[in-house]
């Protein structure tokens, strides 16, 4: 649609009413001009989508030298709410740990015997409030626990082991030892209690969010993503893009707005180096298992991290969560992938394995013309 206004001819005042009409009659238009670069994924997406019984989903891709937002589907879920990211917080607890070792008599190289059961009881009250929040099966002998993320345990695990194949008891172990210093540091090394300060019209997102007066088994359960914080895809690309690029927050913005610095990335670049290497094994031999095998020359991933988070006020259902770093073109992008049922070993990675299958096979078709 397209047509010319005279404004030689029209009042001053008509004219800003004219203006502001376009505006808003037209702002989806104006949000599809700038992200239009993987728009052949829609289908790819809807198409899962039915596979998986209508599962809504949400996928964003961010260009993570410029925190250019060049993808996402259903901007409603990916910029604009907030759900639990399960163990992609496990992350950023290993890089708190790292930074402030010495408080917690912490060493990555120590190991932990991980028997599938973290018993909190050992060193921490269990309120009601607990009880309505988490799931707390009793053992044999009538002791409350939380389960790891394999049933049998992982073993003796260090923190690459722990990271690599998504270990609860390890991270919760490390946080119990002291839990207000673990969870303010997380709030705040972390800006979770901050948007991304995006510029994303007509899209608004949503601030992240905490409680102050939370109990000690909240404070220590968000070391994996649980009971404490809600965050969006968007917040997640973002942190996780500082990660991968040793840098600076960047506010996520459409392709016409200028690089933008948030905050300083509050990590050493040894740490930040150090987690990376870790995550870059977990494609190949950790909880996304299997999917560095797939190969295709126009793709080359480099790191990945899954969760799978409670659904708020359901602490039996879980939702699903992919965020991965993969270069294309010479050019570094970071997909995050969230399904609002399951998890994100099995139903968020068979997504991400199909949207990395047509970006190659578009790439290959298309290889011989300018994108």
């Amino acid at each position: 649609m397209s047509f010319q206004i005279d404004c030689r001819s029209v009042p001053k005042l008509l004219q800003l009413l004219i203006y502001l009409s376009i505006g808003i009659l037209f702002p989806v238009e104006a949000q599809k001009t700038n992200s239009t670069r993987f728009r052949y994924l829609d289908s790819v997406i809807q198409s899962y989508e039915k596979k998986n019984t209508d599962s809504k989903s949400s996928v964003l891709i961010l260009e993570m030298e410029s925190g250019i937002v060049r993808y996402v589907f259903r901007p409603e879920i990916a910029i604009e709410r907030k759900f639990s990211p399960g163990s992609l917080f496990k992350t950023f607890s290993a890089l708190v740990f790292l930074k402030y070792k010495n408080a917690f008599s912490y060493s990555p190289e120590q190991t932990i015997d991980c028997a599938g059961k973290f018993y909190p009881e050992e060193t921490m009250e269990i309120t009601k409030g607990d009880f309505s929040t988490f799931h707390l099966p009793k053992d044999q002998n009538g002791k409350n626990y939380l389960r790891c993320s394999l049933a049998e345990g992982h073993g003796k695990v260090n923190l690459e082991q722990a990271l690599v194949r998504s270990c609860n008891v390890y991270f919760l172990k490390i946080a119990g030892k002291n839990p207000n210093l673990f969870f303010s540091k997380l709030k705040t090394d972390w800006d979770l209690t901050n948007s991304t300060e995006a510029r994303l019209k007509p899209y608004l997102e949503p601030s992240g969010n905490f409680e102050d007066n939370t109990t000690q088994l909240r404070m220590v359960s968000s070391a994996i993503g649980e009971g404490s914080f809600l965050v969006s895809p968007l917040k997640i690309s973002q942190l996780y893009s500082s990660i991968w690029s040793f840098g600076h927050r960047l506010s996520p913005s459409w392709e016409t707005a200028k690089r933008m610095k948030v905050s300083e990335n509050p990590f050493s670049n040894r740490d930040l180096h150090f987690v990376s290497s870790m995550l870059s094994e977990v494609p190949e031999t950790g909880t996304l298992k299997g999917l560095k095998e797939w190969n295709d020359s126009n793709i080359e991933i480099l790191g990945a991290k899954t969760g799978t988070g409670t659904q708020y006020a359901k602490k039996y259902k879980t939702h699903g969560w992919v965020t991965l770093l993969f270069k294309r073109k010479n050019q570094d992008y970071i997909l995050t992938v969230f399904v609002e049922k399951g998890s994100g070993g099995k139903e968020a990675k068979d997504l991400v394995l199909n949207i990395l299958k047509e970006i190659g096979r578009r790439d290959s078709q298309l290889s011989w013309r300018k994108e």
